[in-house]
């Protein structure tokens, strides 16, 4: 079934799905800030600046960058990403980057398929969740144009719940199920109806296939990312399964095992617990200097706590969890 769902989702009309293709999206080509992979950016809101470190304008619009790069920091549906055009001087380069604050995503030449090329530097376009371009120009003298672009992309976006399987379907005739399809419910009755639709054909059999591939292709890459971690970073495995457990309680039922014996370790259990504080944390804004010294302070109050449990400082699980809290708390206390 699964073969026959991938060949149906690949015949989809346009306004379902487009998937972009990527130039430079690669290890060797990044630079600075987060890593993608070509699936993390399919139908989210891109923009993208090329720029230069030996370009005056370019220097100058990275106080802006930076700034915008934050404030789509924890927004799933948005990716700055800046594509330095020049030399790879990653010396003077990442200096530039951390002087100015900038925290979002940097490749060497990334670009995206069928996207407008620079005829000089800084250039920027803003792609929408589509694919579509749907601004370019210069974001030295444009910054304005540029941002009301992007944050008119993204109220252009599907209205979904939070943590919807759906993110840049723009659905037809199967909205009914929109609600029912979000991380951490169960959709496996709601895929089993879709099934159904499929088998009718038509349009919306199609449409039924492409939600239906797109959710498997979710459980698939969680469960292989959360196996990935048990050995390593146990705490990780199962912080991480807890949504995936009860988004497919069926077929998850034997990894869900596997999980509980891990869960039973004590160390274990605090790590995982602490992760779940620290992503709960992160997404919490800190409109204040109240707000972000309460934050500061609940960081180092978990520091502290870790320091307390029976284990090995080179353990890596232990090890990593220390490690994301400290970059937590100097995120906070550099901003």
């Amino acid at each position: 079934m699964k073969h026959t769902l991938l060949m149906l989702a690949c015949a989809l009309p346009f306004y379902l799905l487009q998937a972009l293709d990527f130039n430079n999206l690669t290890e060797d080509a990044h630079l600075s800030g987060p890593q993608y992979a070509a699936k993390d950016l399919q139908g989210r809101v891109i923009a993208v600046e090329v720029w230069g470190y030996q370009c005056p304008p370019c220097r100058a619009s990275l106080p802006h960058m930076a700034k915008l790069g934050k404030a789509y920091a924890n927004d799933a549906r948005v990716a700055i990403i800046g594509s330095h055009a020049q030399g790879r001087n990653e010396e003077a380069i990442l200096k530039l980057l951390k002087t100015n604050g900038c925290e979002y995503a940097v490749y060497q030449f990334f670009g995206v398929s069928g996207a407008p090329s620079a005829g000089g530097l800084p250039f920027a376009y803003v792609m929408n969740h589509k694919g579509e371009v749907v601004w370019q120009g210069n974001p030295y003298s444009q910054f304005t144009a540029f941002e009301d672009a992007i944050e008119t992309a993204v109220k252009a976006m599907p209205k979904l719940p939070t943590g919807s399987l759906l993110t840049g379907m723009d659905l037809v005739h199967c909205k009914d199920v929109i609600k029912r399809l979000t991380i951490g419910q169960n959709v496996e009755t709601t895929l089993r109806q879709l099934q159904s639709r499929v088998k009718r054909g038509g349009a919306a059999g199609e449409e039924a296939a492409a939600i239906i591939e797109r959710c498997e292709q979710w459980a698939d890459e969680k469960e292989a990312a959360i196996r990935e971690a048990m050995e390593q970073l146990p705490s990780a495995a199962v912080s991480e399964a807890q949504h995936y457990l009860r988004t497919f309680p069926a077929r998850s039922a034997a990894l869900k095992k596997e999980i509980a014996a891990l869960a039973k370790d004590p160390v274990v259990s605090k790590l995982a617990a602490s992760r779940a504080n620290l992503a709960k944390l992160s997404q919490t804004k800190a409109a204040t200097a109240n707000a972000k010294k309460k934050l500061i302070s609940q960081a180092k109050m978990q520091l502290r706590q870790l320091s307390t449990l029976a284990v090995k400082e080179d353990n890596p699980d232990y090890a990593d969890v220390k490690a994301l809290w400290e970059a937590f708390l100097a995120s906070m206390t550099e901003n």
